[in-house]
């Protein structure tokens, strides 16, 4: 398990984002234990105190839950009370703030997800996921250009009205709700086609945040990658 020698963040987060990459790859699967505290110690040159900070975090995160003198396991289902992390619409987020939105779908098909998306959603290698890209404008502007991966069983949505609310197609169409998941936040510069798009010069600094969500029956339901321009609008994520 590789840690930064100079990590631009604590030792603690850095290794709270490992477990939570492995976590979201499916190297953990949900139910199973994790590594003991002595193990991560061992494996990483950690102090014990480091260590358990970082499954602290994981566990205020929903990802994680311990048990005494078992250890620490990827939580299992939604509906335990130990996890609080819920994904809410980005449109029912944004009329909850007075603000308008509009989304634009650019495209819709069937392609070889990456293979971090296809891990999530128990692809097999070659398979395709159903992607939809689309691009969200608030109050007008373009925020974000937002891809969205499912498994090919929601190859449906392919021939949907995406220009509206995804998670109220997902509720009328298959009966699927969000319920957990965790975010990853990155720094991207935008690609000519993002440019273009979201209305910036090229290499413009852009926020990709990546979603990998669960169903209420604790199946893998979609990964998402966003990036959103942060120059002239904030953007904010509400939980809960």
């Amino acid at each position: 398990m590789q840690i930064r020698d100079a990590p631009s963040e604590p030792l603690y987060s850095e290794l709270a984002d490992t477990l939570r990459n492995a976590i979201a790859a499916g190297t953990y699967a949900a139910g199973s234990k994790l590594p003991s505290e002595a193990e991560l110690q061992a494996d990483t040159g950690l102090s014990r105190s480091t260590v358990r900070k970082a499954l602290e975090l994981l566990v205020k995160e929903g990802l994680v839950v311990k048990e005494r003198g078992r250890g620490a396991f990827v939580a299992s289902t939604p509906q335990a009370p130990t996890i609080g992390l819920t994904f809410a619409s980005f449109t029912a987020q944004a009329e909850r703030r007075g603000q308008s939105v509009r989304t634009r779908t650019v495209d819709a098909k069937r392609a070889l997800p990456p293979q971090a998306v296809a891990e999530f959603l128990n692809l097999q290698s070659g398979t395709e996921a159903v992607e939809i890209v689309r691009l969200r404008y608030l109050d007008e502007k373009p925020l974000c250009i937002e891809s969205s991966y499912f498994s090919p069983a929601f190859e449906a949505l392919i021939d949907e009205n995406l220009d509206r609310s995804l998670y109220e197609v997902l509720r009328e169409r298959f009966g699927k709700l969000p319920a957990r998941g965790h975010k990853t936040f990155e720094i991207c510069f935008a690609r000519q086609n993002e440019a273009f798009l979201l209305d910036v010069p090229r290499e413009t600094p852009l926020m990709l945040i990546t979603d990998f969500v669960y169903d209420t029956d604790g199946a893998p339901l979609h990964v998402s990658k966003r990036v959103v321009r942060t120059d002239e609008v904030k953007y904010v994520e509400l939980i809960g």
